[in-house]
C-alpha cells in the first residue's frame, strides 16, 4: 500500500550554536529519499532567528520555485509598527501560497494573552489560517486557552512526547480544533492507535520533525501502525490537505 506523505513538521534556514544552517537543498534531499511528496516549511531549527520577516521572505522565494514546498511563516502581533498589520501578514502570507503560520510568543517577545494577540488571532481566524504551536515556543496549557478563545481556528500542536499524553487525550477531547503531529519527538508504542481510538485519525497529521530528527521514524511508526489503510491515508497526507484546502484566499 502507497501513502502520500505531507510533511507538517519541517524546516530549514535556520541553524543551531556552532552549526551552519540547514539549507532548502537539504530537506528537499530528504524528502527525495523519502518520498515526501510535500512539506509546510518554516525556520528550523530557529535557534538563531531573530528575524521573522527576513526568514518569512526566504520562506517565500523557496516555495515559489519549488511547489512542493507550502509555506508556514511566523506571525505576530504589530502593535511597535515594526511589521505589517495583523490582517496584513495574514493576506500577504496566503497570496505567497503559505496555508499555515506559526508562532513563537516566547522567542518574539510578546504574550497570548487577549490584551496582547486577540488581534492577531482575529486576523488568522478571518483566513481560517491554522496555526503550529510548537511545544518548544507555546505549552499544552496555552494550546487549551486558544482552542477555547478561537474555536474555529484550526491549532496544530507539534513536539508532544509520550509524557504527555494524559494531557494530550483530554485535550484534543476538549477541544476538537487541536490536531497533533505525529512528528518528534512522538515515539509512544501503540501511540497511534491510541489517539486514533480516542480521538480519531482524522486529527493526526504527519510529521517528520527535520531537520532536529531523521524523518523514517515517523514514516515507521506510521506505516507499521495497526490502522486501518484509510486511516493512514488521513494522517499522511488527507487530513492535512483538508485543513490547508479551507484556508480562506
Amino acid at each position: 500500500m502507497h501513502v502520500n506523505l505531507f510533511d507538517v513538521q519541517a524546516g530549514f534556514g535556520g541553524a543551531k550554536p556552532g552549526t551552519q544552517a540547514v539549507t532548502v537543498e537539504a530537506l528537499t534531499g530528504e524528502m527525495d529519499r523519502l518520498d515526501i511528496a510535500r512539506a509546510l516549511v518554516r525556520t528550523l531549527p530557529d535557534d538563531l532567528d531573530g528575524d521573522a520577516v527576513r526568514s518569512n521572505a526566504t520562506l517565500f522565494r523557496a516555495a515559489a520555485a519549488d511547489n512542493r514546498l507550502v509555506p508556514c511563516p511566523v506571525v505576530l502581533p504589530a502593535a511597535l509598527g515594526d511589521v505589517p498589520g495583523e490582517a496584513e501578514q495574514a493576506s500577504c502570507a496566503v497570496a505567497a501560497g503559505a496555508r499555515a503560520v506559526c508562532i513563537r510568543p516566547d522567542k518574539d517577545g510578546w504574550s497570548l494573552e487577549p490584551w496582547c494577540a486577540a488581534v492577531l488571532f482575529e486576523a488568522l481566524a478571518a483566513r481560517r489560517l491554522p496555526v503550529l504551536c510548537d511545544q518548544k515556543h507555546v505549552t499544552t496549557a496555552q494550546v487549551a486557552a486558544l482552542a477555547a478563545a478561537w474555536g474555529d481556528l484550526p491549532l496544530i500542536l507539534a513536539g508532544a512526547g509520550y509524557r504527555q499524553m494524559r494531557t494530550l487525550v483530554p485535550l484534543m477531547t476538549a477541544f476538537a480544533n487541536v490536531y497533533f503531529s505525529i512528528g518528534s519527538n512522538f515515539t509512544v508504542h501503540g501511540g497511534l492507535e491510541s489517539l486514533a481510538a480516542r480521538i480519531g485519525a482524522d486529527r493526526l497529521l504527519f510529521g517528520t520533525g527535520f531537520p532536529d530528527a531523521e524523518g523514517m521514524m515517523a514514516i515507521t511508526q506510521l506505516m507499521y501502525a495497526d490502522l486501518a489503510d484509510e486511516q493512514k491515508r488521513l494522517i499522511g497526507a488527507g487530513n492535512l490537505e483538508r485543513l490547508i484546502g479551507e484556508v480562506r484566499s
